[in-house]
């Protein structure tokens, strides 16, 4: 993989983010959700609580402007969320500097590592016991939103209405590449997950596995189920952000993920 690679993830991702902000936009305006191009890249604002409130893939081909980051800034703060900035080694240095000049600073605990394998790649081993489906119905989407609640450990009701709003989002945008694993021997739901196609990219994420679960295989069914699908429609790259160091990534470089970059998040002070 080389460089350009690493731009058409980058791409890829601030176009994802994007489509899933309007689609939040049409089904729920209550969250103000918002999406600007700026610089080469989308300022997706879903909204407070939500996940994704940042400027995406912005400033490489030229730097950041002082325009720019008054855009970042004005519109954040006018959903009612803090201004934020993706940094990658794609980003022109110049645009670091912008940013540091105007009270930006990288936020270590917001790292992820961007990671890809590419298509079709090796088999990934999937436990015979568990059985993966894709989501299909508003009632598969309930159970998937209670999977994922469970698997998160979503108790509070703030983290489960973001999490349920991304879920409806996810059914709209993913369709059947978002799915559940069931245990065969009692068809209970074990874990779930799901996959956003685009131009050839099938990123994975919303990856969780009920805690009761966990260290049977659950994910290796949930990804190998995922990249099935993914070389059904033609892809030639899978990929997925994670906690830089943290279990998932280690899981994705079992399965032939290679570490391509890290993402840092750049915030206002």
């Amino acid at each position: 993989m080389d460089t350009a690679t690493d731009r058409s993830l980058v791409r890829t991702w601030s176009l994802d983010a994007a489509a899933f902000a309007l689609v939040l936009a049409e089904r729920d305006p209550s969250w103000r959700s918002e999406v600007h191009e700026i610089a080469g890249g989308r300022l997706v604002l879903c909204g407070a609580g939500l996940y994704v409130n940042r400027l995406i893939g912005a400033g490489i081909e030229a730097p950041l402007t002082d325009d720019d980051v008054d855009a970042v800034v004005g519109r954040s703060q006018a959903v009612g969320v803090g201004a934020a900035v993706e940094v990658t080694p794609l980003t022109h240095p110049a645009s670091l500097a912008v940013l540091g000049a105007r009270g930006f600073a990288h936020d270590p605990a917001s790292d992820v590592t961007a990671s890809a394998r590419r298509l079709p790649g090796a088999a990934i081993a999937a436990p015979a016991d568990v059985e993966v489906r894709p989501v299909t119905t508003l009632d598969d989407l309930a159970l998937w939103q209670e999977t994922s609640a469970r698997g998160w450990g979503h108790d509070g009701d703030a983290a489960r209405r973001s999490a349920d709003a991304f879920a409806r989002v996810a059914f709209v945008v993913d369709g059947d590449a978002m799915v559940i694993a069931f245990d065969t021997a009692d068809g209970e739901p074990v874990g779930c997950a799901s996959t956003t196609i685009r131009d050839g990219v099938a990123t994975v994420g919303g990856m969780s596995t009920v805690p009761a679960q966990r260290r049977r295989g659950v994910q290796a069914a949930l990804l190998a189920f995922r990249l099935r699908i993914a070389c059904e429609r033609g892809c030639t790259l899978a990929a997925s952000t994670t906690a830089t160091g943290g279990a998932s990534e280690r899981n994705l470089a079992r399965h032939g993920f290679i570490s391509r970059f890290v993402v840092q998040t750049y915030r206002l002070r």
